[in-house]
């Protein structure tokens, strides 16, 4: 269970990366990007763009997120 890597999306930036993962025919990432995207409309409404998406890329594991609030630090 070897991280690969990590990457930090601002709720502004899913809309274009889930567009962009739909290009590159990439669908574990994008149905990981929507649900990333659905929870954090669900739990957080009018204040989604105060909140990040974490996306951590495994070696031998599915991909996997955590939502963050923006004063996280990698």
């Amino acid at each position: 269970m070897r991280i690969t890597q990590k990457t930090l999306y601002d709720y502004g930036e899913l809309l274009p990366e889930i567009c962009q993962a739909s290009k590159d025919e990439n669908l574990e990432f994008l149905l990981l990007l929507i649900a990333a995207k659905t929870d954090i409309e669900r739990a957080y409404a009018s204040q989604c763009n105060n909140y990040s998406v974490l996306v951590i890329c495994f070696e031998d594991e599915p991909d996997d997120y955590k939502i963050v609030p923006h004063d996280y630090q990698l």
